[in-house]
């Protein structure tokens, strides 16, 4: 759960500094442009991509268009910044949810917890002793 609040505030920090979210996007885009032209071919994105474990080619292909505005094949900064924006928008919001949901999940888990501890201190309480009547069971020894 804290590595989950750790991506979040990482995110939120991100999203909250453009010039961080820029500097980011450019870092990604300068470690990923093997030939050093300042842009991303579709192979360098198809072997980014795969080294990310996305190898649907049909879908790699078609994000490569829709990030190729300009259709001269290669993706530059300012093409790829908007989508960069949107995704990790998009990831900071799913991790939420994930994180409401586990919050959930263990507040469910703990409140089923309590119930059944309540329900086994409830049972194994002591029934109150009947008092047994000594007498009843006392002989007389006269005659």
């Amino acid at each position: 759960m804290k590595s989950l609040d750790k991506k979040i505030k990482a995110l939120e920090k991100l999203i909250a500094n453009p010039e961080r979210l820029n500097s980011a996007i450019y870092n990604l885009l300068q470690a990923n442009d093997l030939n050093h032209d300042h842009q991303i071919s579709r192979a360098e994105f198809q072997k980014v991509l795969q080294d990310y474990g996305i190898g649907d080619f049909d879908a790699v292909d078609d994000l490569f268009e829709s990030l190729d505005s300009n259709n001269n094949g290669y993706i530059c900064y300012n093409e790829f910044r908007p989508f960069f924006r949107a995704h990790t928008k998009i990831k900071l919001k799913h991790l939420k949810e994930i994180r409401d949901i586990q919050n959930k999940a263990n507040e469910q888990q703990a409140a089923s917890t309590a119930a059944a501890a309540a329900e086994t201190s409830s049972d194994s309480s002591p029934e109150p002793q009947k008092k047994s009547n000594i007498f009843g069971r006392w002989k007389s020894t006269r005659n």
